[in-house]
């Protein structure tokens, strides 16, 4: 009897023991979901918010320069103290405009009482009122002027520039004895990253296949074997004229920052795609044009059947049509019963 025989309704039977049946595999589809993903090359930067540039309010000289680079600092800490004419200028202005305002006030209070006492004193309250109203809002501009150069100590006009966030110095610009004439200068830059960004560039052509709350996976070179993963949480409106490309970003939790600002990195934007019948791609066989599979329909009885399937990297792909759930196929040693 030979080891493979061909019945009239097309059943390919093998004889059970035979070398051929040693040689052959059957095995049940999988079903499987795909993720087709979009991939991006890309780099982690700073959360703009979290990376503030100190700059000096006033023209001046600086006198000492309170912190290095690389070092951490909290909000409020000293970075640098500048002394400034103008600083100074404002610290005078603003102790006349006190010392003015508390003489309006006693003014004032002197003429209510002449008037409660029975004098004939209403148009000197209300000169007095005038007038220590307007020294209130002299008071309030030089105040606020004073605020606008940070924070100025004394008649001296001595400014002291403070940390505006909680981070770590990335860069100091300046050093003691130094003259700041342009005030666009940054003089330090603090940055903070507990939590980063992972920005990525995606070509025109992916660009339909990425929105918002989608899963994305990262890698970097600096982590070979690790996998980060996040959401897209920004896409920008406007496309890169000059390289036709979409900025995706993603925000990552740094908390133990390994993560660094300018780090390379690549960014793959999940698609999941619907759940699908999956074969190994040892059980296609061709057919003329065609790509089939043999199915296991009695034990040691095979009928070939037609397939359409969808090649994926790796191992297995997917099957569209010409299988259900329930199949069984060979997956090794096909070959053996194709009979052209």
């Amino acid at each position: 009897m030979p080891d493979v025989r061909h019945d009239p309704d097309g059943d390919i039977i093998v004889r059970e023991g035979s070398p051929v049946d040693k040689r052959l595999t059957v095995e049940a589809v999988t079903f499987n979901r795909w993720n087709r993903g979009t991939g991006a090359p890309g780099v982690i930067v700073a959360e703009p918010s979290r990376n503030v540039t100190v700059f000096s309010p006033a023209t001046g000289r600086v006198l000492d320069v309170a912190v290095r680079a690389g070092e951490h600092v909290e909000a409020g800490d000293e970075i640098a103290h500048i002394v400034s004419a103008d600083a100074a200028q404002a610290s005078a202005d603003e102790m006349k405009a006190q010392a003015a305002l508390d003489l309006a006030k006693k003014t004032l209070k002197r003429a209510q009482a002449v008037l409660a006492a029975g004098g004939d004193a209403v148009r000197d309250v209300e000169s007095a009122r005038a007038a220590y109203e307007q020294a209130q809002a002299e008071e309030k501009r030089t105040q606020k002027q004073i605020d606008a150069l940070s924070t100025v100590e004394g008649a001296d006009g001595v400014i002291t520039l403070r940390s505006p966030i909680e981070g770590d110095v990335g860069s100091v610009n300046t050093t003691a004895g130094m003259n700041v004439v342009d005030l666009t200068q940054p003089l330090a830059v603090v940055t903070n990253i507990a939590e980063v960004w992972a920005v990525a560039s995606v070509p025109e052509r992916d660009t339909r296949n990425v929105e918002l709350g989608q899963a994305i996976n990262l890698t970097l070179p600096a982590f070979p074997n690790q996998v980060f993963h996040s959401t897209v949480s920004g896409i920008e409106p406007i496309m890169q004229a000059d390289t036709q490309v979409l900025m995706v970003r993603a925000i990552l939790p740094n908390l133990d920052r390994k993560l660094h600002p300018n780090m390379y990195a690549n960014m793959v934007v999940e698609a999941p795609q619907p759940s699908t019948i999956a074969v190994p791609q040892s059980a296609l066989v061709m057919n003329n044009d065609s790509v089939t599979v043999f199915v296991e329909v009695r034990p040691h009885v095979y009928r070939r059947r037609a397939v359409k399937v969808i090649y994926d990297d790796g191992p297995l792909c997917r099957v569209t049509e010409g299988l259900s759930p329930q199949d069984h196929v060979v997956t090794t040693g096909a070959v053996l019963l194709n009979d052209g």
